[in-house]
């Protein structure tokens, strides 16, 4: 025989052929996993003179395409003279018309797979030997091949002589690395291991062993008795510890209740074979699961039925969220649906109808039924019997309850996903991009602890509806879990795409919720992602529009983000090009707009509301303590070309992207310092706050430019104070503490802006010298109902001033908010409710502070 050539795509059914070739003393010349490859291979093989003298082709449950096409090709005039050993799971009238035109095959069923050898002897009848063999097999001497290993070539002999005599099939070995070739080459049923080898002990070669595909059962033997030897043997595989000093007979009583065991499991295995065999042939999909949900099996009609090739895509894996879905969507809880329970408590279920899902994630309405699974009165799992009644139900109402979310209508996670999928595809056929917009409710916990439940789940039902309103063709909304929302876009302009995305963070503040008694709008962190026919799954984009949305998050929440991954290069190269140029054209005609919101010092406000006084719309109460300054924080907004104003959410993280914001401050700073020079008859002393982003504070050009800028500008350095976001990873703190030093030797002063948000704040505020802290506006919003806040924001307060700084609280939208910052220390307040962020060039500062 020229050699054997098996093509099985399957690890498990390859290992069970590669198993019953050796205990036939034949091995396999080549092996290969597809079947497209394998018509190549057998070309190159005729041409190389080295053809095979049999083709062994595991079948799958459905035939593929692939498989047909070598099936074709071997029934060819050409290839006709190939023995063809087919192994299937049923047979099928296809296949036996193939085997009648190729005339020289056979059909062998998986569930009678001891045939085999006896089969390749009909098909090779020249291989008298492959024929004696096979008869061998069938008839084994006891069944039992024992391969013994122990370091004396005198003890090796006697033992295999002992065992031989009462027809055990013995193979030796006297080394450990001997032992695992052998084990590696053939198979063995028992193996009884030395402890004590020259090249290791027998723990270690029990656990290679046990390793090992089709593992045979372990035994050590030793020489003396000792408890560590035989807890160590045990705990790496072994089941029987023998002695060497013990009586002959006994240690035969040892081996043949050992074979009884082996023989046992064969016979379970056999059993379990004829058991696949008829749950083969049944109608109806079964698969079994164990009592958590795992799915143990399934047969090829389930397979069939569910859209899979092979059961390993499928065994491991729990049933619930693959096949089919718990009572309630938002939850992975395997109790929460009426499969589930039944798995859990061994309880029967009988026609009930629910939806299973295929492989390409459509439903399918089915009637199940549940069938305990108990063996020798112990409970093993669940089988579960179906059948796909689509066709005389209709299931319209259960499908959109298993594809959306109950509370607020939309979509649910795996629906989205499935949607996105469809996107793709379309994007791939005919290009272009869309996005998605993963959508992260800020602080929505404390939303919750303050509004309550019922009041909460009424908010996310309006945020879903008024999201949904803006909607389009082939756009979807979905709720992924919680209170998070996700988004598609279909057909998006790249260059739009940040605007667009940022307009929906935008409309979520016409989502009002009561705290603390006031109306506070819903801030939410937005991470974008853009489709793409380059994008390699759906899975992948919604990923990664969840990572962005996390960086938005850090950034200081009610931010837009945008992800450009590996694989978008091109997408970051027209997205950045777009908005380097846009950036540059918005600064050249002055299409950047200066605005500015009052910094209030808290002891200048009195403490009743009525009493504060109103100049040119701002709670600043111009005519409060002598000598105090007012501060002011610059603001910035694009206007683009469209007149619309453009959110420094939108625009900032993408001149950071392109390297343009160290331009992008020196032009605020510029504009700012010629304002300031031409303001004239201000009696109070004020500041203005201007931020600086983490690229210019790494930037020694910047700081040169900077210093100049304010020397030339004849304004007092001390009527600047430089924001830096704590939240912005600071790559050198040595090389910002040097910008600041240098600042400062002119008299500006420096904020660490957004405290408390980063794992960083207390290395910032021990290494940069700055004069404020501006702690992060959520934990100032809630101190009007929280606790908790009221003692973050006190703590922080007293740290800071505790190192001479003054402190002040971002985002006060209220009267009690404002009053709860007071109690807690700080020195400023800023926020809408003092005064919303106006144009800088239409407040008259000599008309807000008329009396110093």
């Amino acid at each position: 025989m020229s050699g054997i050539l098996v093509v099985e795509r399957s690890t498990t059914l390859s290992h069970l052929l590669k198993r019953t070739l050796a205990a036939a003393g034949l091995a396999a010349r080549s092996e290969l996993t597809t079947y497209l490859d394998t018509i190549d291979h057998l070309k190159q093989s005729v041409e190389l003179a080295q053809p095979y003298g049999v083709l062994i082709i595991g079948v799958p449950a459905r035939p593929t395409r692939d498989c047909m096409a070598l099936l074709d090709f071997l029934a060819t005039d050409a290839e006709r003279v190939l023995p063809v050993l087919l192994m299937v799971h049923e047979q099928s009238p296809e296949l036996d018309a193939w085997q009648r035109r190729h005339g020289k095959a056979l059909i062998v069923l998986w569930t009678q797979f001891s045939k085999i050898p006896t089969a390749l002897a009909q098909l090779e009848p020249r291989s008298a030997q492959l024929a004696a063999q096979a008869a061998v097999v069938a008839v084994p001497s006891q069944g039992i091949r024992i391969l013994f290993v122990d370091d004396s070539h005198s003890v090796r002999l006697a033992y295999q002589q002992l065992l031989e005599r009462q027809g055990y099939a013995v193979a030796t070995a006297g080394t450990l690395s001997e032992a695992s070739e052998k084990a590696a080459r053939e198979t063995f049923d028992l193996a009884i291991v030395d402890y004590f080898l020259p090249d290791g002990n027998g723990d270690e070669l029990c656990r290679r062993l046990a390793g090992l595909p089709g593992a045979p059962t372990l035994a050590v033997i030793t020489g003396t008795y000792r408890e560590d030897i035989i807890v160590k043997s045990l705990d790496a595989g072994a089941i029987e510890c023998m002695f060497k000093n013990e009586a002959k007979e006994l240690f035969l009583a040892r081996v043949k209740t050992l074979s009884r065991q082996i023989q046992m499991q064969k016979s379970v295995e056999a059993e379990r074979q004829r058991l696949d065999g008829i749950l083969g042939s049944v109608g109806d999909g079964v698969y079994g699961v164990d009592q958590q949900g795992v799915v143990t099996f399934i047969n090829p009609t389930g397979l069939r039925l569910l859209g899979y090739a092979d059961e390993e895509q499928l065994i491991g894996k729990q049933a619930q969220g693959l096949i089919h879905q718990s009572a309630d969507e938002a939850s992975a809880d395997v109790v929460e649906s009426g499969l589930g329970q039944a798995y859990t408590a061994g309880n029967s279920l009988k026609g009930h109808e629910t939806v299973f899902w295929r492989r390409d994630k459509s439903g399918m309405t089915v009637e199940c039924s549940v069938l305990p699974l108990a063996i020798q009165n112990r409970r093993q799992g669940s089988v579960v019997v179906f059948r796909d009644i689509s066709e005389r139900k209709s299931a319209d109402s259960l499908r959109w309850e298993m594809t959306h979310d109950k509370l607020t209508g939309l979509v649910n996670a795996r629906h989205f996903t499935h949607q996105v999928a469809q996107e793709l595809q379309r994007r791939r056929e005919a290009g272009g991009y869309s996005s998605i917009l993963y959508i992260d409710l800020d602080r929505f916990s404390a939303i919750v602890d303050a509004a309550g439940l019922p009041a909460s789940e009424r908010l996310l039902v309006e945020i879903a509806t008024v999201l949904g309103k803006r909607l389009r063709e082939h756009d979807v909304l979905a709720r992924i879990e919680g209170d998070r929302l996700a988004l598609m876009l279909s057909g998006v302009q790249l260059e739009n795409l940040f605007p667009l995305a940022d307009s929906y963070r935008e409309l979520l503040h016409q989502c009002k919720y009561e705290a603390g008694g006031a109306t506070r709008p819903v801030t939410a962190s937005i991470g974008v992602a853009v489709i793409s026919r380059e994008t390699p799954s759906a899975e992948y984009v919604v990923e990664h529009a969840r990572l962005a949305c996390r960086t938005a998050k850090q950034r200081g929440r009610d931010q837009t983000e945008i992800y450009v991954g590996e694989h978008d290069a091109r997408i970051a190269r027209e997205i950045e090009a777009g908005w380097t140029e846009r950036l540059r054209q918005a600064m050249e005609q002055e299409r950047i707009v200066l605005l500015v919101q009052p910094i209030v010092p808290i002891a200048a406000l009195p403490r009743s509301e009525s009493a504060v006084v109103q100049r040119q719309g701002w709670r600043v109460n111009g005519s409060g303590t002598a000598g105090q300054e007012y501060l002011f924080e610059i603001l910035i907004r694009m206007v683009g070309k469209d007149g619309q104003l453009i959110s420094p959410g939108v625009f900032v993280p993408l001149a950071e992207r392109v390297g343009m914001m160290p331009k992008l401050d020196l032009w605020v700073l510029n504009r700012l310092l010629r304002y300031l020079a031409g303001v004239r008859g201000v009696k109070a002393p004020v500041a203005f706050h201007v931020n600086l982003s983490n690229m210019t504070l790494a930037d020694p050009d910047s700081l040169k430019l900077i210093e100049a800028a304010i020397r030339t500008s004849g304004v007092p350095a001390r009527q600047l104070v430089f924001e830096i976001t704590e939240t912005s990873e600071l790559t050198s703190l040595h090389s910002a503490r040097k910008f600041i030093s240098a600042l400062k030797k002119l008299g500006v002063r420096f904020a660490l802006d957004d405290f408390g948000t980063g794992f960083s704040s207390f290395t910032h505020l021990r290494h940069l010298p700055v004069d404020f802290v501006k702690v992060e506006g959520s934990f100032v919003q809630g101190m009007s109902g929280s606790e908790l806040d009221r003692k973050m924001v006190g703590s922080i307060t007293q740290l800071a001033q505790s190192l001479k700084l003054r402190v002040i609280g971002e985002h006060v939208d209220s009267f009690a908010t404002l009053e709860a910052l007071r109690s807690s220390g700080a020195d400023y307040a800023q926020g809408n409710y003092l005064g919303e962020p106006r144009p800088l060039r239409s407040v008259d500062f000599a008309a807000l502070f008329p009396h110093g």
